[in-house]
């Protein structure tokens, strides 16, 4: 292990530093929460539509499968861990203020 040090020039530096830990606030997470509700729903209409297309190998409907995957994989299901925490907030799949949100 190397204790060298190396001086970087500030100009060759781009982006954005940001902290390791990110912090959600319960209403962010009372958000997350409906946003994974609604893509649950989402999903319900699309898969019965492409599941038939997928087994003839129907470029569109592999590319929609792919992406539904995709995005609970990559938002790790809209935070889906930390569920309570918007819980606490707000009941889940809802906002507060919103009338009629469960339909």
């Amino acid at each position: 292990m190397s204790r060298d040090l190396t001086v970087i020039e500030l100009d060759v530096i781009e982006g954005e530093v940001v902290p390791q830990g990110v912090v959600l606030s319960a209403e962010e997470m009372c958000s997350m929460n409906f946003a994974r509700l609604e893509f649950e729903r989402l999903a319900k209409i699309l898969m019965p539509l492409i599941d038939p297309l997928l087994f003839r190998e129907d470029e569109t409907a592999c590319a929609i499968a792919r992406h539904i995957e995709q995005v609970r994989i990559f938002s790790r299901n809209f935070c889906w861990q930390h569920r309570h925490l918007g819980a606490a907030y707000g009941v889940v799949g809802k906002r507060p203020g919103d009338k009629g949100c469960d339909q």
